[in-house]
């Protein structure tokens, strides 16, 4: 038999063999049976189950896969059933995709292929295989598993499972995208995560606990003692401890036959998975048929690499393999997911061609990714096709194999037995270095193998952990030389191993991995970059990419150290130090890396690199603070530490090594020899890691009562000598590179300097750089002598010529300079820099604090700038290398701060700092950048000034010094200390001296301040201030500054700090006996000056004291005027006197019952039946129509035969309040929105003309649009920017259109007007195309109609407009722009409704178009009244100008729209429908949608196109009685659709009938009536009816009865008053979308007594409307109401219906359109996250069964999940594939979308090819949203926030945020729009 006959493959063995189970029953029984006979059997079978299929081009790529039982290696979709007692495993997700794509033209090269029984000449696209999983399982796997277990295996696997001992660890592997749980108050780090099931059964649920992602591999951690400081176990773990270890059924012959098929099994997988190419027919040991290889029987297979993007793989396979773009798209997301993928069978020949090929191709390298890989060529081989297959079988083996071992704890460690062999080509060491030949899934499948049979127990983790650390380097090499992603690679095993901490602290003590893992570093990512013993990094940007892959050794580093040991034993010290060692290597090179030489003369050439350096610094500098900590435990480890740390800067030569130059230096009469280094020549680095090394670990010397001199005295015994001076001499120079920076002096260096300097004191560095170089200039402090200190650093900031007495004398003379102003910079500098080594002690070893106290000052402070919310604070604040560093902030911030909970659905919570905490601020905090230091300044100032306290920033009290650094707090009374202050003084009050700045004092008072509050604190018995700052006169300099004029602005601080010495002054007065000659007594005398707010208050009183006096003074001059003129003209004010009192007598108080109350005088001004419509309607009063122009600043008026005015407007598709559909057949509509600012056309063309011009030539900052985008340029509005498509025309008011009616006119009655519109049904209905020009006319109509003579009737009725005055010829062409729009979007509409098969171009008479403006229309005013009716606004409510003249314009634009002779059709069909019945039936209608096109578009047919006569819709009798039939048409529907036992169910119980007083008053012929109309029409009662009589019939025969009873439905009054109420509210939405019409038609009003704070009342709406509120009117039979209404409820529709009701199995015809629209609404959301991220934490991809969905959507308007952002799931969209997201936006929310990402917490808005991120509705107990899930914290849903994106959508305003957000993107830092949701992966 040929082997690869794919007719014969599948076929049960012949019966003369022997089964493969009884043979090696046999050979067990014999004792001759070996794993090799097994391995023979997978090698013989696997092949069989691997098979062709084929697909045509147009099929559905799906249908290939439907056969039952098979896996599909194209898509990967699995189709097998489950075998025995076992269910779909997790082993599904990593079957390797296998994917044989051939082109037509390559298959006829495909011998082999002819044998399928296909007609070749049917193959039009490709020729695909797969593997069938489930057959291989059940011939193959179950074979193995019954040999193992004997002849029930799946009953000896549920008795394993019932006996309970799976594991106590959970293990479960996690999935890409897996929710996964860590708890901040259980987990010893954290990496230690639960799974979904294991968190929800644990305690852990009701603690602190975070929540996010895994990237793939992990493993959950339940069960782990170690992972857990408690509640280690879930209840199902904690039951399986319990458990014994041994097992009943698994007995020592059981265990034999399973150590050999487990032995059997992982020999086969080693020796199929890693074939390589050149050994493929050698690994099948020569099964070739005939030795050939020329056979059609290779395959050429494309791997994946991590460095080619998707696009590139795709043009190589269009180009070179001649595939499709959609083959080629399918190819390439099957190596993304599963590694590799096959394009080509053929010969060896062919297919070797094609490798070639394809590695020749030359790939251009992308902007994004420009590395060595990339521009190397695609990665391909060729195998055989058997072995392929076999492989395909092996990774289905281990897969099964990994779930397997998960069953028994026994099983796991005959594994672990089996792999610790190391002479077997299986054995651990052989798997770890292997990894990275294989591919992606292979990869995989050994990862998970390995976690689920070593991690599980501890011994065995330990072997691993062994194993892995001794091939550590190895692997690392190999990875680093990889291009897959960590997460595939075998190293990511490391986090699994190394986290544990007593596996990691044996790894230290016994295989030597942390000298192991640093050494590898030094070894694989610094040595090749050392120059002169410095790390420099050269600029190429391969070398960073190898970098950053170096790093993860640094992360398995952070991992290592995470957990500081309780105990130190002496093997672990002796690993710990070896690794050390080696670190003070890496950290020797990088001291003084990447070094700077200030530039002069000309601006350097070029950026050096320097953002390799720091990216070094930041992986590292975790690892140094955690052998700190490691180090601070234990005394031996320290001491020995310290002199490793010692030694090491000895031997490094930057900046002190050598022979150093040393110049003496004095300054105030002392002396200090200082090394010469000059930092303006000389080089100088950001990077001293090794003297902050230093810093860290002399902090912790106090804590074991070591010190500097005890120490020194044992180093210098080993010749190791350090002086103070040394140690901070680096550390000086590159601060005073700082301050020459601060200064301008280096800024020829570029911006790369100051970048360093940013990132230097930034949160991520500033722990292992600032705060050490703080702590080591405070170590300098402590130990030198107080004053050589001082001389060090102002001799280092070349600031000791600028403090001789006589600097500022001798340039007087001189003009202020550059070089004046650059060193008083400098010196301002320093002064900071001395304050921040006095004042920054918050650290511990440095003053009496711990770490508690130092985040507590940092939040302080943080909050001293602003209020901060709770992610703005923790981003704020370092990382800390504890895994509890989230509970200690959450109990510090919550002593220092009270949390302000947000206040609505855009704002945030946020702490504000305590009252009483505010005196802590430290204006000069060294964490501070300019912007935050003005920012607290001014906060403080404003606090202070507000209690009316000093407004000034005074120094706040500081902790006391430890032991080791009390020394440095000499610095404050030490000579050159005060000598520094008062030169700075006296030059203050020089007037002459050039040599000051304000900020000069300000610090001085800031250090004066230290100094009095250190003194007053009594923490050091030598500090004598006081005293010593009498001998400086350091009070009358303070007195004299305080009344320095040109000092104003620091008033308040002097006096402050003059009040701080007084009570120092005071506490000193008993021991000095009274104050000094130049004491208070001396001045007391003289007076102080206010403070500035005393200052301000006394200027305030002295300017109120003198307008008062002013005013009393000009009051009296008014009187003595007003006495003179009275006495001058006595006799006439005596006349007016007498006659008030006269006039007073008679009339008395003023009669306040003349007025009217405010109700009455609302009475009497406000008629109460004020009506738009009717016969009593009010007429038009006129309105002010000028405007503005926008763009050209004109006023305009609005005018008939002018230049017409436009208004932008944007037009699009809608479904968000869809219905039923009547009148046409689109399932969509078209919404439009203005924003109402007027323009002229011409400015407008204008503008629009310029903008699209622009638009042609922008370039597309999106991907390409896509073909089923509309054509018409979008725009944004002049004024407001409001997106924008079209224009509509804003025209006067239509009343003025027509002439007015007056009282004495007489119109046509509603019968009248219904035969009319009857007749004419029939006369447009007889005509046919041709005889449009005979149109009947207006007398023959009224004459048929049995109108004789009512011409003029008519005319009055319908205000025929004679001699119209003829608009603009502009306006016809605006409107022709206008329907342009219209016709856009409409196609839209189409192309959304008939996917399969497009539309073409529409006739312009086409039906749909008749109706598309007037569609429009009410669709607009519908979306309005549901919006309205959303947000509780009743109708008087003030509307906004968007809604107000978006409805006006339209409604107007409607009515002036040019007639077109072709809708009579349209207008035949529709009155034909409405009065004769011929169509749909009221039960099928939107009436309201009825109404709008009824009243545009009948009433104009009936005048004649050449008569100079026109009809405006503008109120007329004919429009009432359009309303009034429309009105009777919804009536009698809801008549017909009451249900009074589900009405009644749904009432309160008890609850009052607010109808049943009116229907009893009612007189009892319309009583009648109504239940007379009830009883025929309702279509429930009918129905009930029916079925009665139906019953009794059949009783009726059961009893042979003859005659016939009639049943009779129950209708009694307070029936009728439900039936009323019913009625009232199914015509309030109807009722409010006519009243928006016709106030906008009309131009009335709605009167006042319409509620504005209150629903809309049924009887007011329907006064406004000029209906009669009360219903009882339309049942009157003797009314034409009753008979139209009878007319309505008669259809034969409603008949068939009914007949359907009654015969539930029967299928319903009529579509039910509801009176009562429902409510729009988005998707209900789950309240909390975890539970709808866990809800779609199994959710596979639909084109792909065994891989879990990537990025789970969910469509946020149906719910439905979507695998969006997925190359997988791409649907055709008018023949262009687009993303799932994009397709799904097109069909449900006509193109419109809102999706929720759900595991990055994520809402995306879509919109036309456009998209945009906003804020999920999920926040966190702080009011925050979390997008991505950073942080981890608990999401709950914000019912605010949520309604926020509802009613964003339920306004129609997506397009417009879209739009906005984007403006807003691009304006910011240019265009993201390609990584916003692009179209083609949405």
């Amino acid at each position: 038999m040929d082997r690869y006959d794919m007719e014969d493959v599948v076929v049960a063995p012949p019966a003369e063999c022997s089964s493969p189970l009884k043979e090696w029953r046999l050979k067990r029984q014999a004792g001759t049976l070996d794993r090799s006979d097994i391995i023979e059997f997978l090698k013989r079978e696997s092949p069989k189950y691997f098979d062709y299929q084929t697909s045509g081009t147009d099929t559905d790529t799906n249908a290939i896969t439907r056969c039952r039982g098979t896996n599909c290696l194209e898509c990967g979709c699995n189709h097998h059933e489950h075998g025995w007692g076992q269910g779909p495993t997790n082993t599904d997700n990593l079957r390797v995709g296998v994917l044989f794509h051939l082109t037509h033209a390559q298959a006829n090269m495909v011998p082999e292929i002819k044998r399928l029984r296909c007609r070749m000449s049917l193959i039009c696209g490709s020729i695909k295989c797969m593997f069938k999983e489930s057959l291989a399982k059940e011939e193959i796997i179950d074979v193995v598993v019954e040999f193992m277990l004997g002849d029930n295996p799946s009953s000896a696997l549920e008795k394993l499972r019932l006996e309970g001992n799976t594991a106590t660890v959970c293990g479960k592997v996690f999935k890409n995208g897996e929710p996964t749980y860590s708890c901040r108050e259980c987990g010893v780090d954290p990496t230690c995560v639960l799974c979904v099931n294991c968190f929800k059964r644990s305690a852990h649920r009701f603690h602190k606990y975070k929540m996010s992602t895994s990237g793939g591999g992990g493993c959950c951690d339940c069960g782990d003692d170690e992972a857990w400081k408690k509640d280690h176990y879930c209840e199902l773990h904690l039951a399986n401890r319990k458990n014994p270890l041994e097992s009943k059924i698994l007995t020592d012959a059981v265990l034999e036959r399973v150590e050999i098929c487990f032995g059997a099994i992982l020999a086969f997988c080693v020796s199929y998975l890693e074939i390589e190419p050149n050994a493929s027919l050698q690994c099948l040991d020569g099964n070739v048929e005939g030795g050939q290889v020329d056979g059609a029987q290779y395959c050429t297979v494309l791997y994946n690499d991590e460095s080619h993007t998707f696009d590139q793989v795709i043009q190589t396979l269009t180009k070179i393999a001649k595939c499709r773009p959609k083959d080629a798209m399918e190819i390439v997301a099957a190596i993304d997911r599963e590694g590799r993928a096959v394009v080509k069978c053929d010969t060896f020949e062919e297919c070797n061609k094609l490798k070639e090929s394809i590695e020749n191709q030359m790939i251009l390298p992308t902007a994004l990714l420009s590395t060595a890989r990339n521009n190397q060529s695609l990665r391909t081989s060729v195998l055989h096709i058997g072995a392929v297959a076999c492989q395909q079988f092996a990774l289905q083996l281990l897969g099964w194999f990994q779930e397997f071992l998960v069953r028994h704890y026994l099983f796991r460690k005959t594994f672990s037995e089996l792999v610790q062999r190391k002479q077997e080509a299986f054995c651990i060491r052989h798997i770890l270095e292997y990894d990275v030949k294989l591919w992606k899934t292979a990869r995989t499948c050994w990862h998970r193998l390995l976690i689920s049979g070593m991690l599980m127990e501890y011994d065995n983790k330990m072997v691993l952990a062994q194993e892995f650390s001794r091939r550590y380097a190895t692997i690392v090499e190999d990875f680093i030389s990889d291009d897959h992603d960590h997460a595939f690679s075998i190293v990511s095993l490391s986090v699994q191993l190394f986290t544990v901490p007593s596996i990691a602290h044996h790894l230290i003590a016994h295989e030597g991995i942390f000298n192991k893992l640093v050494h590898t570093f030094y070894h694989v990512a610094i040595e090749k970059f050392i120059r002169n013993k410095t790390l420099h990094f050269s600029k190429n940007i391969a070398s960073l990419t190898f970098f950053k892959r170096a790093n993860y050794i640094l992360y398995d580093l952070r991992y290592l150290l995470s957990l500081k040991p309780e105990v130190m034993s002496n093997d672990l010290r002796s690993g710990f130090l070896e690794g050390c060692r080696v670190l003070m290597r890496v950290l020797n090179v990088m001291q003084g890396m990447e070094s700077i030489t200030r530039q002069t003369g000309q601006h350097m050439d070029y950026e050096p690199e320097w953002e390799c350096a720091f990216n070094l610094h930041i992986k590292l500098a975790t690892t140094i603070s955690q052998v700190i900590e490691w180090a601070s435990g234990d005394v031996k480890l320290l001491r020995k530490l310290y002199k490793m740390t010692l030694r090491a800067l000895v031997g490094n030569s930057f900046i002190v090594g050598g022979e150093r130059t040393v110049q003496p230096k004095k300054v105030a009469g002392h002396l200090a020899n200082c090394l010469v280094y000059d930092v303006a020549v000389q080089p100088v680095s950001i990077h001293l890691p090794l003297s902050r090394f230093y810093a860290g670990i002399y902090l912790h010397l106090g804590a074991h009562d070591l010190t500097y001199d005890e120490l020194q005295t044992e180093t210098d015994a080993l010749s190791i000598k350090l002086t103070p001076r040394e140690i901070i001499e680096p550390v000086l120079c590159t601060q005073a590179m700082i301050a020459q920076v601060a200064a301008g002096m280096w800024r020829r260096n570029g911006y790369t300097l100051l970048h360093q300097l940013y990132f230097y004191r930034n949160v991520r560095c500033r722990v292992e750089m600032l705060d050490r170089d703080i702590a080591c200039l405070q170590i300098g402090a402590s130990l030198m002598e107080s004053n050589e200190f001082l001389i060090h650093v102002l001799n280092k900031f070349n600031m000791i010529p600028w403090l001789q007495e006589t600097y500022w004398s001798m340039l007087s003379d001189n003009d202020m300079n550059d070089e004046i102003l650059r060193e008083a910079s400098i010196f301002d500098e320093f002064l900071e820099l001395l304050i921040v080594i006095i004042g920054e002690r918050w650290m511990p070893g440095v003053s009496m604090v711990t770490e508690e106290d130092r985040l507590r000052k940092e939040i302080i402070q943080l909050l001293c700038i602003k209020s901060y919310s709770h992610s703005e604070l923790s981003r704020a604040l370092p990382d800390g290398n504890s895994g509890n560093n989230d509970i200690i902030f959450e109990d510090v911030i919550n002593t220092v701060a009270v949390f302000k909970k947000p206040v609505g659905a855009d704002s945030k919570g946020v702490y504000e700092l305590k009252e009483h905490l505010l005196v802590e601020f430290n204006m000069y905090f060294y964490h501070y950048t300019k912007e935050d230091k003005s920012k607290a300044e001014e906060q403080q100032r404003e606090r202070r000034k507000a209690k009316k306290q000093l407004v000034c920033c005074p120094p706040p009290m500081l902790p006391q010094l430890t032991p080791a650094f009390t020394s440095m707090a000499n610095i404050l009374q030490c000579p050159v200390f005060l000598n520094i202050c008062t030169l700075v003084m006296n030059r203050a009050l020089n007037v002459h001296s050039r040599s000051f700045t304000e900020s000069h004092l300000q610090k001085v008072l800031h250090l004066l301040g230290f100094a009095i509050q250190e003194e007053l604190s009594e923490h050091y018995s030598f500090l004598s201030f006081y005293e010593r700052s009498q001998q400086y006169g350091i009070l009358e300099k303070l007195e004299e500054l305080a009344r320095c004029p040109r000092l104003e602005a620091h008033y308040d601080f002097v006096l402050w700090t003059i009040e701080r010495y007084k009570q120092l002054q005071a506490k000193q007065a008993p021991s000095d006996g009274g104050a000094g000659p130049s004491g208070s007594q001396q001045s007391a005398g003289e007076e102080l000056p206010l403070s500035s707010e005393e200052q301000a208050r006394k200027e305030k009183e002295n300017r109120a004291r003198l307008a008062a006096e002013r005013r009393a003074q000009i009051m009296a001059q008014m009187q003595n005027a007003q006495k003179s003129f009275m006495n001058s003209n006595a006799e006439m004010f005596a006349a007016t006197d007498k006659e008030t009192r006269e006039e007073s007598a008679s009339t008395g108080a003023m009669d306040w019952a003349d007025i009217p109350s405010e109700e009455e005088q609302g009475a009497v001004a406000l008629k109460p039946n004020i009506a738009c419509l009717g016969p009593n309607r009010k007429l038009y009063q006129g309105s002010d129509d000028t405007f503005k122009c926008i763009l050209c600043f004109e006023i305009c008026a609005i005018s008939r035969c002018g230049p017409p005015l436009v208004s932008s407007a944007f037009v699009q598709t809608s479904r968000v309040i869809y219905t039923t559909p009547n009148l046409r057949s689109s399932q969509s509509a078209l919404h439009m929105s203005c924003c109402g600012h007027v323009m002229h056309y011409n400015c407008w063309l204008e503008y629009f003309s310029n903008e699209e011009f622009k638009e042609l030539r922008r370039p597309h900052r999106n991907r390409a649009v896509l073909g089923n985008q509309s054509a018409n340029v979008e725009f944004h509005c002049p004024y407001c920017r409001t997106l924008s498509n079209t224009v509509l025309p804003v025209t006067e008011a239509l009343p003025a259109f027509s002439p007015a009616p007056t009282s004495t006119d007489s119109y046509l009655p509603l019968d009248s007007f219904v035969e009319i519109m009857s007749t004419l049904a029939i006369e447009l209905g007889a005509m046919k195309d041709d005889e449009v020009a005979q149109f009947p006319s207006l007398s023959n109509i009224l004459r048929m109609s049995g109108v004789v003579g009512g011409l003029a009737q008519f005319e009055r009725s319908v205000q025929l407009i004679k001699n119209p005055t003829r608009l603009h010829a502009d306006f016809s062409e605006l409107m022709q722009f206008l329907n342009k729009t219209l016709l856009t979007n409409f196609m839209q509409i189409q192309k959304s409704h008939f996917k399969d098969h497009p539309p073409t171009e529409p006739n312009p008479e086409c039906l749909e178009l008749v109706s598309m403006l007037w569609d429009t229309c009410s669709y607009t005013l519908q979306a309005l009244e549901i919006y309205l009716f959303v947000v509780q606004k009743p109708l008087k409510s003030e509307l906004s100008m968007r809604h107000q003249s978006c409805a006006r314009n339209l409604v107007r634009a409607c009515s002036l729209r040019p007639s077109l002779r072709f809708e009579a059709e349209f207008s035949a069909r529709l009155l034909d429908t409405v009065f004769n019945q011929n169509g749909t039936s009221v039960l099928e209608w939107d009436c309201f949608r009825v109404l709008v096109p009824f009243q545009f578009g009948v009433l104009n047919l009936m005048v004649p196109e050449k008569g100079y006569k026109s009809i405006i819709p503008s109120g007329s009798m004919f429009d009432f009685y359009i309303l009034q039939t429309m009105f009777l048409a919804n009536l009698t529907k809801a008549v017909l659709c009451f249900d009074v036992d589900k009405e009644t169910a749904e009432r309160a119980p008890n609850s009052e009938l607010t109808q049943l007083d009116y229907v009893e008053q009612l007189p009892s012929r319309i009583r009648d009536n109504m239940v007379a109309f009830y009883r025929r029409y309702n279509i429930p009662a009918r129905v009930l009816q029916k079925n009665k009589q139906k019953q009794l019939a059949e009783e009726d025969t059961e009893e042979n009865q003859s005659h016939e009873q009639t049943v009779v439905i129950p209708c009694e009054s307070h029936h009728l008053a439900l039936l009323l109420e019913y009625v009232q509210q199914q015509m309030s939405s109807f009722l409010r979308c006519s009243c928006l019409f016709y106030r906008f038609l009309t131009d009335v009003e709605f009167p006042d007594t319409f509620p504005t704070d209150h629903p809309d009342r049924f009887d007011l709406m329907c006064q406004y409307l000029g209906l009669d509120p009360m219903l009882g009117v339309y049942f009157d039979m003797e009314t034409v109401y009753a008979t139209m209404m009878h007319s309505f409820a008669s259809h034969p529709h409603i008949d068939r219906d009914v007949e359907q009701r009654c015969q539930p199995e029967a299928r319903r015809s009529l579509q039910l359109e509801p009176c009562l629209r429902p409510l729009p609404r988005l998707k209900v959301l789950c309240d909390d996250f975890s539970d709808l991220i866990n809800s779609v934490s199994d959710i596979f991809c639909p084109n792909n069964e065994r891989e879990a969905m990537k990025t789970p959507t969910m469509c946020l308007i149906c719910g439905s999940i979507l695998c969006g952002q997925s190359y997988c799931c791409q649907p055709e969209l008018d023949k262009v594939s687009v993303g799932a997201c994009t397709h799904h936006a097109h069909a449900c929310g006509a193109e419109v979308g809102i999706f929720l990402r759900i595991r990055d917490c994520q809402v995306v808005y879509l919109g036309r090819g456009k998209g945009c991120f906003i804020p999920p509705p999920y926040l966190d107990e702080y009011g925050e949203t979390d997008m991505g899930l950073r942080r981890g914290n608990p999401l709950r849903l914000c019912q605010a926030a949520y309604s926020k994106i509802f009613l964003q959508w339920l306004g129609h305003g997506l397009h417009e945020e879209i739009a906005r957000l984007n403006d807003n993107t691009n304006v910011a830092g240019g265009s993201l729009a390609s990584h916003v949701v692009p179209p083609q992966a949405g």
